[in-house]
């Protein structure tokens, strides 16, 4: 009887995992697989989630290799993946000069750095709609971070010495190649991809102007001077 009771139990515990709707800003935790949902279809069943983690790796370590690995997919990243899995492999080489690949992969099967596309589509997702980052946006951007800290994930926010103590939204690096041994970027200002993140750079770190707290402006127009920005990478997963 037990068995049977226990059975059933599974039974209306899988169907209701399977008729489960996500929307942006939930917890997906089904399958082994736990992220932040950051975009759905309009079943609210399948989509894609962002890793709570984040990564501060390196997207080449090794300058002395060639630049172009043909990942230049702006539009999934998976297949970014599968370029730098070619490239590694007619190249002979270990998965580790390209440390931040390597991160994905270690996350588990299906794990992959998001393309330029994909981190367009994130940000407008978790921005409210739009790539402008306004004081709604920056509420949505805390909101969800609130999400992530309390699942035990980084935070969306990074201060250092040049921000005087302020907290800052990180950007984000992408898996599309770029010319000029670049990858493409997100940051904060006004949600623009950018095309200045050299591959190999430590730490990830640009100058640019930074947004001051909630205010849509530069602190460098009120201050005269540039801001260091920070950037660093989360993984995506399909659901």
């Amino acid at each position: 009887m037990k068995k049977i009771l226990l059975m059933m139990i599974v039974a209306v515990i899988g169907t209701i995992s399977a008729n489960a709707q996500f929307k942006i800003g939930d917890i997906y935790n089904q399958s082994n697989l736990k992220g932040l949902v950051v975009d759905v279809d309009a079943s609210g069943k399948h989509g894609l989630i962002l890793s709570l983690s984040e990564s501060d790796k390196d997207w080449l370590a090794d300058k002395s290799l060639e630049l172009e690995t043909n990942a230049f997919f702006e539009d999934d990243g998976m297949k970014n993946m599968e370029a730098i899995a070619k490239y590694v492999s007619e190249k002979n080489l270990s998965w580790e000069k390209f440390p931040l690949f390597a991160w994905a992969r270690s996350l588990g099967e299906g794990w992959y750095i998001p393309s330029r596309g994909e981190l367009n589509t994130i940000w407008k997702n978790l921005n409210g709609g739009n790539l402008d980052l306004n004081k709604k946006g920056c509420k949505l951007w805390k909101a969800y971070n609130k999400i992530v800290e309390r699942n035990g994930g980084d935070s969306f926010f990074c201060s250092n010495a040049s921000t005087m103590g302020f907290k800052m939204l990180a950007g984000m690096i992408s898996s599309t190649e770029a010319e000029g041994g670049k990858v493409y970027t997100i940051n904060t200002e006004k949600g623009k991809n950018l095309v200045n993140h050299p591959m190999g750079a430590p730490n990830v770190k640009i100058l640019e102007y930074q947004l001051k707290k909630d205010a849509h402006r530069s602190e460098g127009d009120a201050l005269g001077m540039k801001r260091v920005l920070h950037f660093d990478a989360r993984a995506v997963h399909k659901f």
